[in-house]
């Protein structure tokens, strides 16, 4: 069997008021590696129906893709990285996954989730939501996982946390604006590295 295919799939999970669309460019980076990318679309692509509704939007589409039993690593993006937690703490995607980096995720809320947008998932990502505790409370689910997540240097979306995860490998990189993460070579350097550590 070959180096590739050993290593996981790769599911790249977009951000509010984005779509899969917006992950491409780091889709590409990675599938020039060799990694089988999968960028999907979670509607309402504004996050009106809630963390939860996008989370088993993810998990059928990912079982649709992948079946029930291949491992995965996850990388999501803003508010796609707490849909990530969401699938892993609440439906059962932990077993099956390797990893999961986060990337630019407002993991302790933003108070920009506060402007007067009719979304639920805007109330969820407030600081000290009841989403955010449910996680929060049941982050032991994520024991034996590889937890990553990165900030930018200066972000205004995720403010004031920086996407600090407190369970997680945490590291700001020299990287300016929300958006630019996923547009980092610095970034996909990081997740290549972590990823095929155990290549070596």
């Amino acid at each position: 069997m070959s180096t590739t295919e050993k290593r996981a799939k790769l599911v790249l999970v977009h951000g509010i008021f984005n779509t899969g669309s917006v992950m491409s460019w780091m889709s590409k980076q990675f599938s020039s590696q060799g990694f089988d990318c999968f960028t999907p679309t979670l509607s309402p692509f504004d996050g009106r129906c809630g963390v939860e509704f996008a989370a088993q939007n993810l998990k059928q589409q990912i079982t649709a893709r992948f079946g029930e039993q291949e491992t995965i690593a996850i990388i999501g993006f803003s508010m796609g990285g707490i849909v990530a937690r969401f699938y892993l703490q609440q439906l059962g995607g932990n077993v099956r996954t390797s990893h999961l980096f986060t990337v630019s995720s407002p993991h302790l809320g933003s108070y920009m989730a506060y402007l007067p947008y009719p979304s639920k998932a805007f109330r969820q990502l407030r600081p000290n939501s009841e989403l955010l505790s449910l996680l929060d409370s049941t982050v032991g689910t994520l024991d034996g996982l590889s937890l990553f997540s990165y900030c930018a240097a200066v972000d205004y979306t995720v403010a004031p946390s920086r996407s600090h995860w407190p369970v997680a490998t945490n590291k700001q990189l020299d990287v300016y604006l929300h958006m630019s993460m996923i547009f980092s070579h610095k970034l996909v350097r990081e997740i290549t590295e972590k990823l095929t550590s155990l290549e070596r």
